[in-house]
């Protein structure tokens, strides 16, 4: 079996405004199984609470929202997704209405992702939840400005942006390929 490096020392470096809600960075120290110690960074978003990425579905079509990412200063096309206030699946179907004005059904949790092992602490749900056919899309239905479109995307749209470099979000990708694998 491996050996576990404990953390021995934790430092905060950061917690926002409303302490520690959205975000808190730590330098933890940790001792290797070597003897060495090592300093790292980790990140807590939101209150350490599974956020949640939501893999809406129309048949065979998957949601995708488009928006302004400042951090990459690009827009980008991915799946909604947010933080978690409850469980998952109420989560997903608070951010699919607030993103894209849908009611959606049956959520499911098909797995949990660890989306940045090395920097990031909180765990993400992936949710797959069902959509009527004739529900109408309203982007942005939260009103914030901060879904700029939102459309439905066949397996085949998604391939060729995937290989078009136009869809390149981490949390979409893993998301996409947990769904796959979680269906066989």
């Amino acid at each position: 079996m491996e050996a576990e490096a404990p953390r021995t020392h934790t430092r905060t470096a950061y917690t926002d405004a409303d302490g520690g809600r959205w975000c808190e960075v730590h330098l933890d120290t940790y001792r290797l199984p070597s003897g060495a110690e090592t300093v790292r960074h980790r990140i807590r978003v939101g209150g350490g609470r599974t956020g949640v990425v939501v893999l809406a579905r129309r048949g065979d079509d998957i949601l995708l929202v488009r928006q302004w990412r400042p951090t990459i200063g690009r827009w980008a096309w991915e799946l909604p997704r947010g933080f978690g206030e409850t469980d998952p699946a109420a989560d997903a179907l608070r951010e699919l209405a607030e993103e894209a004005g849908l009611v959606g059904t049956a959520a499911a949790v098909v797995a949990y992702l660890d989306v940045d092992s090395g920097l990031l602490e909180s765990e993400v749900a992936v949710v797959e939840v069902s959509v009527p056919d004739d529900a109408p899309l309203r982007p942005d239905a939260a009103g914030d400005g901060e879904i700029a479109t939102a459309r439905w995307w066949s397996p085949g749209d998604i391939a060729r942006a995937i290989r078009a470099g136009e869809l390149r979000d981490a949390f979409t990708m893993a998301a996409l390929g947990a769904s796959g694998a979680a269906r066989g």
